[in-house]
């Protein structure tokens, strides 16, 4: 039976059963495709969620190593949205005040990408470290002047940290928290590397969110947890952190930015928004099975609702096309049952995901030039959490009558 990641528990509740999955960022060659018609299967495991009876963590039943994720070929850079790197500037416009950073100071973070948040903290000449294991993302980083080590965060990774950089005032972990199966040992060498008056922020997708607003889709193979204060409040008490203050934010469809310190540290009083964060997930009942009854039968609806707009466009004769090769659309589209029968193409930015087909659904990924090319009829947005940005940057597909559309949570079409 398998077992709690934080407390050993038998998990045997299941939250969200989303049938087996190919790894949602691990896009395909058209070697890959040639293959898979000699008869070689495309790799795929059960994505399946549970919730800990006993210290109510929401998480992954089978995963896969972080090692066999995030390596070299991970195609995700955060400076792509210029949205989120706005979201990263602001971070570091309000954070150098609130914490009194200077160029004294120290500001580690965690799963720092191409530098998109560091870079703002650099400009304003204060010392700054990254660690990711994505090596390609850790050169762009050090081309914005983000001195970044190549590697997990863990045991010998924070030992090289302290060693080389110091202990640090301000440790940043956005959307990384999920990401980490080994969570008391992330969790240990985040104490070990924060000074005695420092601070920890992490950023994740709130679990209120996705059951309220049945966000499936942020459900897949990198995300082995699901977070909520309610759970996140007993887990830090152990190892003598505290959460000072909770923020909600509009990120990827609801997030929450947590601050931590050490217990013994009386510079900051709890806000009142720990309590009402607390209050309103045990309301929803997040502490335990009861909460996500609900939860599976409306992804069905989700489910029902997009197959038929699809299938009465199809109907029609009208050509189907999609936004954004993001990993929470692979998790919609293969969870539908949606593929390159349904779908022309995704359109997608990054340079690096073009040429290449997404996993399972088999779509391929091409240049934004290919809208304005073959103008379809319906772009689905898949990465719905940016749907604004999108929707500004396809606007000239009104051009030819063009609609955009999104089905989470429920079908939006402009």
């Amino acid at each position: 039976m398998m077992q709690c990641r934080f407390c050993k528990y038998p998990l045997e509740n299941i939250v969200v059963d989303l049938k087996n999955q190919p790894s949602a960022n691990r896009l395909l060659s058209r070697e890959d495709l040639h293959n898979f018609k000699q008869g070689k299967s495309e790799w795929k495991s059960p994505l399946t969620t549970y919730i800990c009876e006993k210290c109510s963590l929401v998480q992954l039943g089978n995963i896969t190593a972080p090692e066999d994720l995030f390596t070299d070929d991970y195609v995700y850079y955060s400076s792509f949205s210029k949205e989120w790197v706005e979201h990263a500037r602001l971070f570091a416009e309000e954070t150098i005040p609130k914490f009194n950073l200077t160029n004294k100071s120290r500001v580690l973070e965690i799963g720092s990408n191409d530098g998109y948040l560091l870079q703002h903290f650099v400009s304003h000449k204060i010392p700054c470290q990254g660690i990711d294991p994505a090596g390609k993302a850790a050169k762009a980083a050090e081309e914005k002047g983000v001195k970044t080590i190549v590697g997990f965060f863990g045991k010998t990774t924070s030992q090289q940290i302290i060693k080389q950089f110091g202990v640090c005032d301000l440790i940043v972990g956005n959307n990384v928290f999920a990401h980490v199966p080994k969570i008391r040992e992330f969790i240990t060498a985040i104490k070990r590397c924060l000074s005695e008056k420092g601070v920890v922020s992490l950023e994740f997708p709130h679990l209120a969110s996705l059951v309220e607003y049945t966000q499936f889709d942020t459900i897949y193979d990198e995300h082995y947890f699901y977070h909520s204060i309610v759970a996140l409040k007993q887990i830090f008490s152990e190892f003598d952190l505290k959460i000072i203050e909770v923020n909600e934010l509009s990120t990827h469809g609801g997030s929450l930015r947590i601050f931590l310190t050490h217990e013994a540290n009386n510079t900051y009083s709890i806000n009142h928004s720990v309590g009402r964060i607390l209050s309103k997930e045990l309301a929803m009942k997040l502490d335990r099975k009861e909460g996500f009854r609900e939860l599976q039968k409306n992804i069905g609806l989700i489910r029902k609702n997009a197959l038929k707009f699809i299938k009465k466009r199809k109907e029609i004769g009208q050509n189907i096309a999609a936004f954004g090769a993001a990993a929470k659309g692979n998790t919609f589209l293969n969870y539908c049952g949606i593929n390159s029968r349904n779908i022309d193409f995704v359109a997608d930015d990054t340079p690096a995901k073009q040429g290449k087909f997404l996993p399972g659904s088999h779509i391929p990924v091409v240049s934004m030039d290919v809208i304005r090319e073959t103008k379809p009829n319906v772009i689905i947005i898949l990465p719905w959490n940016v749907r604004e940005e999108i929707c500004q940057k396809l606007n000239f597909v009104k051009e030819w009558e063009g609609q955009l559309v999104t089905f989470i949570p429920e079908i939006k079409v402009c």
